[in-house]
């Protein structure tokens, strides 16, 4: 009929498989006991009318007074308030993580909702998106809640910035 085929063994094509490698030896080297030291608790110091209390570390001083206060305008302020406006509730029930992220977060969504605010075009959706986005991070929330909050602060945040707008400060 043909050619034949001749079907070729892979094992043939790359040797014979090579025998395992020994580990290498591990030495165990002795080791001296260790006594654990067992550290005094420090005093902590205590005022007292002759005695008062020392003045807080440089260091603690310094990091405090390193960070300025970030200067906020007043249209800024508004939306920041609008946006905080009936969570109190809320916010109160998160854990310090929470609230910390929660309010990072809510300070740069103000921020980013002034920037679309002081252009030409506003896009009323990409404050909505923002805000919803934001509210998000509120654990355990019902989400036609989140939404319709969402809404009303859109609503609110833009009708003021009209109000600023007449008056010349946006």
């Amino acid at each position: 009929m043909g050619k034949e085929v001749k079907k070729e063994n892979p094992q043939e094509l790359i040797g014979p498989p090579e025998p395992p490698k020994e580990a290498p030896e591990i030495v165990v080297s002795e080791t001296k006991e260790v006594s654990p030291v067992l550290e005094q608790p420090k005093e902590t110091p205590v005022a007292t009318p002759e005695a008062p209390l020392p003045p807080p570390p440089a260091a603690a001083t310094l990091a405090a007074a390193s960070v300025p206060p970030v200067a906020k305008d007043e249209f800024t302020q508004e939306i920041e308030s609008i946006l905080s406006e009936d969570l109190t509730d809320l916010f109160l029930k998160m854990t310090p993580e929470q609230q910390e992220e929660f309010q990072a977060k809510g300070e740069e969504t103000a921020s980013k909702i002034r920037i679309i605010l002081s252009s030409a075009k506003v896009g009323m959706k990409k404050i909505l998106v923002l805000i919803s986005e934001w509210l998000k991070l509120i654990p355990g929330v019902n989400k036609f809640f989140l939404e319709q909050e969402a809404k009303i602060k859109t609503d609110k945040i833009l009708l003021n910035a009209e109000e600023f707008r007449k008056e010349g400060k946006l």
